[in-house]
């Protein structure tokens, strides 16, 4: 049972820049992550992050055929607005309707989503 996992990263010019390797039996993932940092005008945070997903054996699909390697990426956008923390995200993946019977990368659902998200701390 032979695994094994990679991380790094760096910091410069107020962004956070990373890539994460993963070698599970079975399965080779790949992340590359950024975190921009605020941006003009508008003050948003900006996060990036791609992954690759590639498996030994290819996945059946529910649909018919079979899938050995996918990917999936997300774009997070984040800012504070009268004490209130918004944030908005979309997420993607190269599968699509019944393939999506194979995913199993980083977000939460495999379908491309958008989510908004308004938060408030009580104390």
């Amino acid at each position: 049972n032979d695994a094994a996992e990679l991380y790094g990263g760096l910091s410069i010019f107020g962004s956070r820049l990373g890539a994460a390797l993963s070698s599970d039996p079975g399965r080779n993932d790949t992340t590359l992550f950024a975190d921009l940092g605020v941006n003009p005008p508008f003050g948003f945070d900006v996060t990036l992050k791609y992954g690759n997903h590639r498996l030994d054996n290819p996945a059946s699909l529910s649909g018919g055929g079979y899938v050995s390697v996918f990917n999936d990426w997300s774009v997070n956008l984040s800012r504070p607005w009268l004490g209130i923390d918004l944030n908005l995200s979309y997420s993607g993946t190269s599968l699509t309707g019944s393939d999506c019977s194979a995913y199993s990368g980083h977000n939460s659902y495999c379908d491309t989503t958008f989510m908004l998200k308004a938060s408030r701390p009580f104390f």
